[in-house]
């Protein structure tokens, strides 16, 4: 099945786009700059637990987590729709548009595994459509319709952070990369597949933080951006 994530490329509109509340930005960058915060329940971006195969992080499993999981933990906060761009089959997407933990704030965008055949059912049941921009349009399923989807695995998470973060302030809270790629004078890719991490730093846009279970890094995360063009990035980190 073809990867649900979006383009490094479309990744960086997206994040360029996000609308989040101003009030998150100070509170996001004095806990990620500044000295570490107290303990505090998970959920927070750098809290990525791996457990064998799978990592939990946002209070969800990769594997392991469905649709049901994150209902249950954001309930109306949570948004379900169709999303496709042009050319390419839709895919079944959840979101949360305001995420905000501990003062942490911006957009969280769950990746899903529903069949292609299902997919196209749910659009062709939509109770509305729009289209977002000139390459994306979104449909929004019925209530019955989503309320069946509640076991559909969640096979990513997208996090796109409120504020626009510096490399040294990703070293201080993930640690070097095992690998670091680079695409155009843009956008570096800051890769840790033991925690199914991957990390776009933008010059331009948005930092994005991608998850996947371990075993699906490579297919998922990092085999996309060398398609793309990505080669190694030249320097130390930082």
């Amino acid at each position: 099945m073809k990867s649900l994530f979006r383009s490094p490329l479309a990744i960086a509109l997206l994040a360029g786009a996000a609308v989040v509340a101003a009030a998150a930005a100070l509170p996001l960058w004095h806990l990620l700059a500044g000295a570490p915060p107290p303990p505090v329940a998970e959920g927070l971006p750098w809290q990525v637990q791996r457990d064998g195969d799978s990592v939990r992080v946002f209070g969800l499993q990769l594997p392991g987590s469905t649709l049901a999981d994150a209902q249950r933990q954001w309930g109306d906060g949570l948004q379900v729709a169709v999303m496709a761009q042009r050319g390419e089959p839709g895919a079944l997407e959840a979101y949360v548009e305001r995420y905000e933990r501990a003062g942490i704030g911006g957009r969280l965008v769950l990746a899903t595994a529903l069949a292609p055949a299902q997919v196209q059912q749910l659009q062709l049941q939509a109770a509305k459509s729009a289209q977002v921009d000139a390459d994306t349009a979104r449909w929004w399923p019925r209530a019955e319709d989503i309320a069946a989807t509640a076991g559909t695995p969640v096979v990513g998470i997208t996090f796109i952070a409120a504020v626009q973060l510096d490399a040294a302030t990703v070293l201080q809270r993930f640690g070097p990369p095992a690998e670091r790629l680079q695409q155009g004078a843009r956008l570096q890719h800051w890769l840790y597949p033991e925690r199914g991490l991957a990390i776009v730093l933008d010059a331009e846009g948005r930092e994005v933080l991608q998850f996947a279970a371990p075993a699906d890094f490579e297919a998922r995360l990092r085999a996309p951006l060398l398609k793309a063009g990505a080669v190694p990035a030249a320097g130390p980190p930082g």
